[in-house]
């Protein structure tokens, strides 16, 4: 089966997870999925940054090129209505068929595809170009953070 082949196929299998975006979800399942998927984007990207430095890059670069990573995807996130699509193209609110969903899958959900994306980019960029590599690091530890400030600031209500 080819690349292409393998992410059509888990994109098949994610979208019969259901469609656990933050924009459609409740208050309370998107601070869950931020909570739950911030730790494992901040791991990945200090990984990054980790492997990035044991192969031959200083850590004084590594670290500065994954600041600056992290910076600009936090102020791409952050930044006042960058996230937000336009009202006649969201889709329109469904109740929720099923209950509570496990945190595995509501994990799996919420990293795909801008984790998996990015940490298999830092991957490849690892083999060809360590400062590459550092950069999306630094990338996947801004998404992060942002998921973490996210979850910080909603009420848990």
């Amino acid at each position: 089966m080819s690349g292409l082949g393998v992410v059509s196929k888990l994109g098949a299998v994610l979208g019969e997870l259901g469609d656990a975006s933050v924009e459609d979800a409740s208050p309370r399942e998107a601070r869950r999925q931020a909570l739950l998927v911030a730790p494992v984007r901040i791991a990945l990207g200090a990984a990054g940054v980790l492997a990035a430095v044991s192969i031959d890059l200083s850590a004084g670069t590594a670290l500065a090129e994954a600041g600056l990573g992290a910076g600009l995807t936090m102020f791409t996130l952050v930044a006042p209505g960058g996230r937000r699509r336009p009202e006649q193209l969201r889709p329109p609110a469904r109740p929720s068929e099923r209950g509570r969903q496990p945190w595995w899958r509501v994990l799996a959900v919420a990293m795909f595809p801008s984790t998996y994306g990015v940490a298999v980019l830092t991957a490849i960029a690892l083999v060809f170009n360590r400062d590459l590599a550092a950069f999306l690091a630094g990338v996947l530890l801004g998404m992060g953070a942002a998921a973490l400030v996210y979850a910080l600031t909603r009420s848990p209500a």
